[in-house]
């Protein structure tokens, strides 16, 4: 019988992060990855963005399975915010799993979820689906592609991945006898990762660290070692060194104790045992040079602990950078914290300690350049092809190098899509794309701040960007409608507009158009959210007049009766 399928996005397409994709097969959905990402400048006072995951909790007796292919924050970092709403199957490895669990732990949530533990090259049934994996290379351990089997032919989805055989980490090895099986039956749609598509060649050797900085392990020095925790590769790498030449680790802190434990327990990462970590109360009793200081973070996370490790600003006293250190830096920075990055970085090298800062002209990060692409493209030769993963640019330069490569890719077959419109495939009928407007998907990010998790408006954005720019003026008071006057207050607070020689004038003006507005409604009987809206425009109008700022105001009139 001839399945109807639809394969969309909810977050992913013209982004970094934020994966989430869905493959529906008549009445039955599969969840692909459920990511986070995070924030560029544009979006102050946010930690994090979401996929918005309303479809999946209005069809969630409809999801069969989610499938997570890696232990990233872009595959995992949304789940655990709306799985309790919409709870289904999670398939993924033992490695993918410790992780997950270890995020909650950190997060302190309590959430319980349906676990299918499978191998990295895994062949099972959902709910009469066949679904078969690849294992894959990428920096997180054990990841995986995917071959989801249809009437119309395989739907493979890659993952994060690049074609490395040079390596005799079991955790890191790509599948190709697996793939190629998966090759010789009729691959209806690729969907492959576009985060490297535009750069040239092959990212292996690339991605690896140890020959650019095993050298200094041989050096008769302490060494300072930053990472983000997400680099289980690297983090590999490193810690091979650490057992080769006989050193020994000591966490900067207990965030990267934590994570350390929760990653070898996932992998095994360099078989290491508890005897491999200096405890804290022995960590002036071991000489200098034996010692690794690792500091393991998430973000810009680590650039701030560094530049306070620097400043002398961290907790424990007893670590500080001399001279005679090296600092090797094996965290690149995405365009969003590269500042943070320079100047934490210059405050390091301003310590008169040996630096070894890796850029990614040297040390890239594991995704499909173009070479890896062209081999995937033309391993499975798909019939129709969906680049996924990445910024538009990077998404385009994918579609462009499918349709170069003479395999049958063209304009008609190759779908660069934006984040919910549906591709729909029927048999015998050419694919329909369907855009937002029709399938009515919403896919607004969601975002997580200090607060919670909220929805995502242009109101919010434009607030904290106001504050962001120009400032904030709060002024509040207390009222007492029986009494029609002011009892407290009003107090008036500006923030990040104005000078503070500059401030008693503006003080005084915006404290008399705030009196006269509540006063005028307390006597007139003016309904007081009115009032607000008539003293943020009054005030906004002044400001503006006086000094050309915009900040954001906020009115405050608290009732006592």
């Amino acid at each position: 019988m001839a399945e109807k399928i639809k394969v969309f996005a909810l977050g992913g397409l013209d982004e970094d992060g934020r994966d989430c994709y869905v493959i529906e097969i008549d009445n039955d959905i599969f969840v692909i990855d459920s990511g986070a990402s995070l924030p560029d400048k544009t979006i102050p006072g946010v930690d994090s963005l979401l996929p918005n995951f309303d479809y999946l909790i209005k069809n969630k007796n409809r999801i069969c399975a989610y499938l997570i292919t890696h232990g990233h924050d872009e595959s995992i970092g949304a789940i655990r915010h709306f799985y309790k709403y919409a709870p289904a199957p999670v398939y993924c490895t033992q490695t993918t799993m410790t992780i997950m669990e270890g995020q909650l732990a950190i997060n302190d949530q309590i959430l319980q979820y349906d676990f299918r533990i499978v191998n990295p090259s895994d062949d099972f049934i959902v709910k009469g689906h066949r679904i078969r994996l690849f294992q894959t290379c990428h920096n997180a351990a054990n990841s995986f592609g995917i071959a989801l089997s249809t009437s119309q032919g395989n739907i493979i989805f890659t993952g994060d991945y690049i074609i490395n055989f040079a390596t005799e980490e079991t955790n890191y090895q790509f599948d190709l006898a697996m793939a190629s099986e998966l090759a010789k039956e009729p691959t209806l749609l690729l969907m492959a990762e576009s985060k490297g598509a535009d750069r040239k060649g092959y990212c292996s050797p690339k991605h690896r660290c140890n020959d650019l900085i095993e050298k200094y392990f041989k050096l008769n020095k302490r060494i300072f070692v930053s990472c983000y925790w997400q680099n289980m590769y690297r983090l590999r790498e490193v810690i091979r060194l650490i057992k080769k030449y006989g050193k020994k680790i000591y966490c900067y802190d207990n965030y990267t104790y934590i994570i350390m434990k929760q990653i070898i327990a996932a992998t095994g990462t360099g078989a290491i045992t508890e005897a491999d970590f200096i405890k804290k109360e022995d960590f002036l009793r071991v000489r200098k040079s034996d010692l690794v200081i690792l500091m393991v973070g998430q973000t810009d996370d680590v650039f701030k602990e560094i530049a306070s490790l620097v400043a002398g600003n961290n907790v424990d006293k007893r670590i500080h950078i001399d001279p005679d250190d090296v600092f090797i830096n094996l965290a690149i920075p995405r365009p969003s914290f590269e500042t943070i990055c320079t100047r934490s970085m210059d405050a390091v090298y301003r310590s008169g300690c040996e630096v070894v800062w890796l850029k990614n002209k040297e040390l890239s990060a594991m995704h499909a350049r173009e070479d890896d692409l062209r081999f995937i493209l033309n391993l499975f030769k798909p019939k129709y092809y969906f680049p996924i993963r990445g910024h538009y640019t990077q998404i385009m330069q994918n579609a462009k190098l499918a349709v170069s490569l003479g395999i049958g890719l063209n304009h008609l077959n190759v779908f660069v899509l934006d984040n919910g419109m549906q591709l729909i495939f029927e048999e015998n009928r050419r694919p329909v794309i369907l855009p937002n407007e029709v399938t009515g998907i919403d896919v607004s990010p969601i975002l997580v701040d200090g607060s919670g998790v909220t929805k995502i408006s242009d109101t919010i954005i434009e607030a904290r960007q106001k504050m962001g720019i120009d400032g904030t003026v709060v002024i509040a008071s207390t009222v007492s409608l029986s009494q029609k006057k002011i009892i407290a207050g009003p107090d008036c607070q500006m923030r990040g507009f104005v000078f503070v020689k500059e401030a008693e004038p503006l003080l005084k003006s915006i404290t008399q158009i705030y009196i006269e507005e509540v006063n005028a409604a307390l006597t007139k009987g003016i309904d007081l959210e009115l009032t607000k809206n008539t003293i943020k425009d009054r005030v906004r109008w002044f400001i503006r007049r006086e000094n050309g700022r915009e900040p954001l105001i906020e009115p405050i009139i608290l009732s006592e009766d």
